[in-house]
Formats: C-alpha cells, structure tokens, sequence
C-alpha cells in the first residue's frame, strides 16, 4: 500500500515538471516571433522611407541619468562612488547627484528659515582707511653718515696723547695727539721762503714776478693743510716766523671715540688709524621685514620702538633706506630708520622693538573722523557719530572687504556676495595684503579689493561657510575649487539622409 502511494506521488511529479517545460517553450517561441515581427516592421518602415528621399533623425538618446555619488557634510572635496565613511572624520557619507558644470555665475538660494539657522550676515563693500600693525625686531647701529677716521698725514712719532681712553667724548677741533715729526720743518720753511718772497716782489714794478709769488704761498699753504695742519696754526707760524718740528692732530668732528689705536711714544707712517669717531646724536635701526610684508613699506613712515633698556620709553623714526636685496637665509629685508637720539641714551648694538604703522599704497583723497576711523566720505562733512569734522587725507584710503567674507580655496578667493534676499552669487576676487580697520576700540582685519567687487555691494561676512558647503553639495561651485567632478558632453543627434 505504501509503496503504491509513492509511485502515484512521483508520477504527479513527473506530469507537473513535463507541464511546466511545455509552457516554457511555448514563451520563448512567442517572445521569438514577436521579435521577428518587430523587426521586419522597423526595416520595412525604414525601407520605405529611404525610398522617397525622407530625411530621418534618429531620436537623441535619453538624456543620461544623474550620478550619484557620496559626500562628506563637513567635507566636501571628498567623493567616493558607494556609501561608507568619511576618511578625513568618519562621518556618514550622504549621496549627492553629479550635474555639468554651469557656465555662468554660481547661484544659491536660501529660504528665511534656513538663513535664520545659518546666522546670514553681511557687510557693505565700502572705502576704508586701511593699516598694517607690523612689529619686527631692529638692532641699533651707528649712523654711517656721522663717523669719523682720524688719520695721520705724515711719518713720525707720537709725542703726546690728549684723548688716551675709548668712549671718551670730543668736541670739533679738540687735540688728541701731539705729533713730531721732521719733515715738517722743510714744509715750514717752504711756507716762510714764500711768504717773503712775496713781500719783497709785492710793491715791485714787476706784475708777473708779484704773481708768481702769490701762487707760491698758496701752494705752499695748500700743502699744510693737506698735512692736517690747521688754519690757526699756521697764523701761528706766520706770526713767529719759526717752523715747529711738532704738530697737534685735532678731532675732525664733534662725536665720542668708538675705537682707540694711538699708543704714546709709537712710531705711525702716512695714513696710519689713530681714532674712529662716531656723532651718536643720531642713529639708525636695521628692522627685518618678511617677504610677505615689503609692500607695506616706503620711504618716510614713522616708526616708533622701545628698548628693554628703558621700556616704558617710547622712541620715533623714519624709514630711511629699504634694502633691494632680500636675505635668502631669513626671507626677509633690512629696512634702515633714521632715530634722533639727543640724550645718548640709545646705543649702538642694543636690539629694539619696532613698531611699523603701515598704509597701502595707492587710494585716493578722502575724509574720515578722526574719533571714529570706519566713517568715511568723499566729500567733507560731519562725522554722522559723533558729529566732528571729518579730516581730508591722501593716503591708506582704498576699497575693502572684511577678511570673514573671504573663502581662500588655495589657488582662488571667493566671496558671496547678496543679490537679493536670500539669493546669493558667489565671485571670485584679487585682493591686496591683509590689513586692519579701528572699528570701535579693537582692529578688525579687511583686505583692499583689487578686482571683482565695487562699492556699495553686500558680501555675505557670517554663515558663508554653510551657504559654500550648500552650493557645493549641489554641485554648481566645485569648478571654483577646482574639484575633480566628471564633464558630460551634450550628445548630438545622428542625421541619415
């Protein structure tokens, strides 16, 4: 009995799985014919078509589907083709649709609520009276312009020292050393032979023989004060009549001796050192400016700087002297400061705290408060603040933009600037070095705008972060940042004729 319900159970089996095999060959010869039909319609349409001459477009194809790839919220350059993570914060990557590139301007739109979460705000595009705060470390040095090198004009031998220590301070015409020396005496007596010569001749009948004398004393003359001797002494020896076998070397210039080589009882030749000698009433500052500073420089800006020396003292200059080479070890540039320096109390090889209060160059005559710097107008008026006259000046006036309102991708600068409420076109920018603006009693850092905005246009200074990360997810901004997103190229469509 079992066995017969087995062979009945196996032999339904059978006829299900034959049925099954038969309508499914049944299927395939349907689609088959189909197929067959659909063909020949195709060709016999373009058969005939082709006979009267009919020109035939085939249709565009289908307009490509949207790639989607993967994104970071937080990090936008990062693109991957699946799901997954975040290699920079492991964060969940969120899909995002790949778009061509538009060829006009990149435009966001926000709705209140979202400018509300994002924090939106923006500043005017307005002319501004920009500066750069730079604060450098200088060391101080003499003024080259005011040292002396006290010399001996003849040989012989030092007698006498009347300035026997360095730093000791000089007047102009003090003696410092009391020289013999013999050549002296026949110079002297050259000087002497002349001086009666020309008296004998002088009331003579001889015109020719009176200036020959005359040409004689001064050449005579010439050659003791080419020998350092001085105007009063030789009235001196014109007085006595007798030559001296000594001379007194005096100081050149008013100033304090820096370095002392005469010793008393040496023996010196023509041209040997005896004194350097320094006016230190005036100095200069060598400053080091970085490379990405130098524009911020000119000739005749007022420098103030303090020395630990005496640091609740506040010393002035003025740029003097820029460098026009650059130090290839410090990439920076020696900038000279002329500093008056009537106590002597600055000296040299002391290091001083510089400060540079640096204006852009260029710009144009504008007016400000003097009390309140960011008003500023072309015309002259009253402060709309505190209702002072507002004061004309000439320089470190330009067009700015705050520094919150620039996006630096590294090879551009973008701002977004307000079109409308809520609609917003982000531009790029060339903009000068980095400055500052007194708003209120703190600085606020701006940068002068070269080329991509004009005055009076709104720029989006908080909440550009989010609006860029926005226009970024959308896809629109990426070429502005030079990411690496696919072009499609528009397919054109075939024309058979």
């Amino acid at each position: 009995m079992k066995n017969q319900l087995l062979n009945l159970k196996w032999s339904s089996v059978s006829t299900w799985q034959d049925n099954s095999k038969e309508e499914e060959m049944k299927g395939r010869i349907l689609v088959l014919a189909m197929a067959v039909v659909l063909s020949l319609v195709v060709t016999t349409t373009l058969y005939i078509a082709a006979a009267h001459g009919e020109e035939v477009h085939q249709p565009a194809p289908e307009k490509k589907a949207e790639k989607t790839e993967w994104t970071c919220g937080m990090h936008p350059s990062v693109r991957m083709s699946e799901p997954g993570k975040c290699p920079i914060c492991n964060m969940d990557l969120v899909p995002v649709q790949e778009r061509r590139e538009s060829a006009g301007p990149v435009i966001v739109k926000l709705g209140e609520r979202a400018r509300l979460l994002a924090g939106v705000a923006t500043s005017e595009v307005k002319f501004l009276p920009l500066y750069k705060e730079i604060i450098t470390v200088g060391r101080i040095d003499y003024d080259e312009r005011k040292v002396a090198n006290v010399t001996s004009r003849v040989a012989g031998r030092i007698d006498k020292l009347y300035v026997d220590f360095t730093g000791t301070e000089v007047k102009r015409g003090e003696p410092l050393v009391y020289l013999y020396s013999p050549s002296l005496v026949s110079t002297q007596d050259e000087y002497l032979w002349a001086l009666k010569m020309r008296d004998r001749v002088k009331d003579g009948p001889n015109r020719e023989a009176d200036e020959a004398a005359q040409s004689l004393v001064k050449a005579a003359r010439s050659r003791l004060l080419l020998w350092g001797i001085t105007e009063r002494q030789i009235r001196n020896l014109e007085r006595t009549g007798k030559a001296n076998d000594h001379m007194t070397i005096v100081s050149p210039m008013a100033g304090t001796v820096i370095r002392k080589i005469a010793l008393e009882g040496n023996y010196v030749k023509e041209g040997d050192h005896l004194y350097h000698i320094a006016d230190l009433s005036n100095l200069w500052i060598y400053a080091d400016i970085y490379e990405n500073e130098i524009s911020w420089i000119k000739e005749g800006q007022n420098v103030k700087f303090t020395s630990i020396a005496y640091p609740d003292e506040e010393f002035h200059g003025k740029v003097s002297f820029i460098d026009p080479f650059l130090d290839e070890r410090t990439r920076s540039v020696k900038v000279r400061v002329d500093v008056p320096n009537p106590g002597l109390k600055l000296r040299p090889g002391m290091f001083a705290n510089a400060t540079f209060n640096a204006t852009p160059q260029g710009g144009g005559t504008y007016h400000i408060c003097p009390m309140h710097p960011e008003v500023v107008s072309k015309n002259p008026g009253e402060c709309e603040i505190c209702g002072m006259d507002l004061v004309k000046v000439k320089e470190g006036v330009v067009m700015a933009v705050p520094k919150s309102a620039v996006l630096d991708t590294g090879k551009r600068k973008i701002v977004y600037v307000e079109k409308e409420m809520g609609i917003y076109e982000a531009r790029e920018v060339v903009l000068g070095p980095e400055g500052h603006v007194e708003i209120g009693d703190r600085p606020v850092a701006y940068y002068p705008v070269k080329k991509g905005l004009m005055e009076g246009e709104k720029v989006v200074t908080r909440g550009n972060f989010l609006i860029d990360s926005q226009s970024q997810l959308s896809g629109p901004a990426a070429s502005m940042y030079d990411a690496a997103i696919g072009k499609e190229e528009p397919t054109k469509p075939i024309h058979k004729h």
